[in-house]
């Protein structure tokens, strides 16, 4: 989802018009439809329904408008702030998964207000691609989990709260795995499996460990999004790999949550930076930041 996809349909939403969200926005009908309908692609839902009294909202377009509002203004500010930017800011360029800008915000926004004249950018990604992100030069500081598989950076790992993560294999209640207690890579054999791609830590272990185990996993839908991931395997009587810290934020009752019994289960959260490289000031205060708290 892009975020000129996610104005359009706000607009929508709050005209409950295609014809006069096209005037507001300056654009024509067929581009709002288009787009529109990439997103219920994307979600594999639909977000209207035209009723009598006009264009309605679905059940998840109720929850897109409501926390998609949210993400725009947010948005927003954020360019009219950088606007107002004064000269003299430090620029730290972060690289952050979904999970850790959920376990961490309260660390980052710390940090923010004690270091007012550092200006945080986040490139969000999987720890994979953070970490190759990390060793191109691309990012400066990366919040990653392990292993390492980048031998030109250094991970120190956190000593917060939020140190490490387990997985948990998700799966509908009437799928024929949803009665064990735990469940083994092995049984996955001969499952329809939706998964992250390589770019996580995840879906690179995935594939490593079903290996491992003799078998080649049957993935049948690859995506970054995890609510994405969520809804296809929910829509397809398959099975997914998630960090277990996800179920408390997880609007998808329907799916039941095992514990996945494996030695890569357990994975350590660190923080990643270029190894032989002398960090500025400032990116070695939220280094040790983010170590500490």
């Amino acid at each position: 989802m892009e975020l000129r996809q996610l104005k359009y349909f706000i607009t929508i939403a709050n005209t409950r018009s295609y014809t006069a969200a096209a005037k507001s926005l300056f654009v024509t009908q067929p581009t709002l439809s288009w787009n529109i309908q990439q997103l219920e692609e994307e979600f594999n839902a639909h977000l209207f329904f035209q009723t009598k009294q006009g264009l309605q909202l679905t059940e998840k377009g109720e929850k897109l408008l409501t926390r998609g509002q949210k993400v725009l203004d947010e948005f927003e500010g954020l360019i009219e702030d950088m606007h107002k930017m004064k000269p003299g800011k430090k620029n730290l360029k972060v690289g952050i998964t979904v999970l850790f800008v959920i376990q961490y915000m309260e660390q980052i926004v710390q940090f923010t207000t004690m270091n007012p004249e550092v200006e945080l950018t986040f490139v969000q990604s999987g720890s994979v691609e953070i970490q190759e992100k990390l060793a191109q030069n691309e990012i400066d500081i990366g919040l990653v989990s392990f292993p390492n598989y980048e031998s030109s950076i250094e991970i120190e790992r956190l000593n917060t709260s939020h140190s490490q993560y387990t997985v948990s294999v998700v799966l509908p209640f009437d799928h024929p795995l949803a009665q064990k207690e735990t469940i083994e890579i092995k049984d996955l054999k001969g499952y329809d499996i939706c998964s992250f791609s390589n770019d996580y830590v995840i879906g690179n272990i995935l594939h490593e460990r079903c290996s491992e185990s003799g078998f080649h996993p049957n993935i049948i839908f690859t995506n970054n999004n995890w609510e994405v991931l969520l809804q296809n395997t929910l829509t397809t009587k398959a099975l997914t790999l998630m960090p277990q810290a996800l179920e408390r934020i997880s609007n998808f009752k329907n799916l039941k949550w095992i514990p996945l019994k494996d030695k890569a289960n357990f994975f350590e959260i660190g923080i990643a930076y270029k190894k032989n490289q002398n960090l500025e000031e400032h990116a070695i205060r939220f280094v040790n930041f983010m170590k500490k708290n």
